[in-house]
């Protein structure tokens, strides 16, 4: 098996678990990350042959995610959304070190890159699975800061 259908397997895999099994901020990081994995593909310039200089679309798309999850980092009551803004940062610093240092190699650049998605899948799973262990214990799991869910009961009389 090729790494390439490895990933398409975890891709598949941990956005399906997320997307029945987590909370709304696990549904959209799920959502973000198989977008974004499906738009790189589509996004490499196919008059070229790829990685061998800044494969800008995969950048637009790496600082698109980073928004995405510094979002759901700073809305959601979820720790995860920036561990996962933390690997896109790395990945957009991967691209400005190719413009930076374009003779380093392309297969340094293009395997840089792809090992933070295989992080972010995994983040994505143990994040569900953290979230259905908090809906188990403690019967819900609030998914946003500052709504009626996240404060804590008034206490009368």
């Amino acid at each position: 098996m090729t790494r390439h259908v490895a990933f398409l397997i975890l891709l598949i895999a941990s956005s399906l678990y997320a997307a029945m099994r987590g909370g709304r901020p696990e549904q959209i990081g799920a959502a973000t990350l198989f977008g974004g994995a499906w738009a790189s593909v589509f996004a490499a310039d196919p008059t070229r042959a790829h990685f061998r200089q800044l494969e800008t679309g995969i950048l637009i798309i790496d600082m698109v995610l980073l928004a995405i999850f510094l979002w759901l980092a700073i809305r959601s009551t979820r720790f995860w959304p920036i561990w996962v803004a933390a690997l896109l940062q790395a990945e957009v610093f991967i691209h400005v070190g190719q413009i930076v240092v374009p003779a380093a190699g392309w297969k340094a650049y293009m395997n840089a890159l792809a090992v933070w998605g295989w992080v972010a899948q995994i983040v994505l799973i143990v994040a569900t699975w953290r979230h259905r262990q908090r809906l188990a214990q403690q019967g819900s799991d609030a998914s946003w800061k500052g709504g009626p869910a996240s404060r804590p009961p008034i206490q009368r009389g």
